[in-house]
């Protein structure tokens, strides 16, 4: 196991003032602080996990969605391990990524990429409502049959990070850059990691051997299902995304790509949960308590199209 950053560009900055500041007002230590010289900015962070045995055929990438890190792929929020574990132990070479501005990637505040908005957190109601829990957080009633482990909701809310609106070229530019040093890899995204994942699919399709995207917001476009119609696809679609407008859309856009990549005689398969008798799955898949279950499905997947 090991970790890098991929990706990023130099920023110099001139002509900002010096400032003072105290470190520790308890003992009256004070430095000058000067911002102006260069720095490393838009890169992402990338924790690598390689199993002795590898089964994978291919690096397997895990890009996280909006307000995120990679932990969303690690241990689940009431302790039990994630998608990250049930891959390494089937021996895939394991990636976690921390987009740009997120986490362990860090950010600029001299950079006007960074300047130009303030950065948002979600609040507790807003990942409870906007991400299918249930209907509404101040009653905390979760949908029927619900998977989510809600007696460690205050665990799951506490990953959620500041992030700018503005990043996605960054973003999509940072995980340019990691496939060039892993080389062809499959990917599993997640919601804005999801839709991201085409923008770099159109940039450099020979480097995906398989996308698994995982609720995306977004899809391919339609001059770029020639491109990418041959590269394996799998859609993954929880619960009740009928009930809010957003992902009721989504869902919309996912089956319309789907059937077009199909009609072009693409390689294309829609894994739609409650479809299959799957129910209760919110939009953070990963995490719940059959996560292990939809997994499998996943791998079963992956060997389906010998990719491991």
């Amino acid at each position: 196991m090991g970790s890098f950053f991929a990706g990023g560009r130099r920023l110099t900055v001139e002509g900002k003032p010096v400032r003072t500041i105290d470190v520790n007002a308890k003992v009256g230590r004070k430095i000058v602080v000067d911002p102006n010289g260069d720095y490393n900015v838009e890169h992402a962070y990338v924790q690598y996990f390689l199993p002795q045995n590898e089964k994978g055929r291919f690096p397997l990438l895990f890009w996280h969605g909006g307000g995120m890190t990679g932990k969303a792929w690690e241990t689940t929020p009431d302790g039990r391990p994630g998608w990250r574990d049930y891959f390494l132990h089937l021996g895939w070479s394991v990636y976690i990524c921390d987009a740009v501005e997120r986490g362990r990637s860090g950010w600029a505040p001299e950079d006007e990429l960074f300047s130009q908005e303030a950065p948002t957190l979600f609040p507790m109601h807003y990942a409870f409502e906007r991400f299918r829990l249930g209907a509404s957080y101040a009653s905390r009633e979760t949908y029927p049959h619900s998977r989510f482990p809600m007696n460690s909701y205050e665990e799951y809310v506490s990953q959620f990070v500041p992030r700018w609106t503005g990043t996605s070229e960054a973003i999509v530019a940072a995980y340019g850059a990691l496939l060039e040093k892993t080389g062809p890899a499959v990917v599993i995204g997640h919601s804005q990691g999801a839709t991201l994942s085409f923008s770099v699919m159109r940039t450099m399709p020979e480097r995906f051997k398989a996308l698994v995207a995982v609720e995306p917001y977004g899809t391919a476009s339609d001059e770029d299902i020639d491109l990418i119609k041959d590269i394996p696809i799998l859609w993954v679609l929880g619960d009740f995304m009928d009930l809010h407008p957003a992902w009721k859309e989504s869902r919309a856009k996912v089956i319309a790509c789907h059937e077009k990549i199909c009609a072009a005689g693409g390689n294309s398969t829609l894994l739609d949960l409650p479809a299959e008798g799957v129910l209760g799955n919110s939009h953070m898949l990963m995490m719940e308590t059959n996560n292990f279950d939809i997994a499998e499905r996943i791998q079963s997947w992956f060997k389906n199209n010998n990719l491991c």
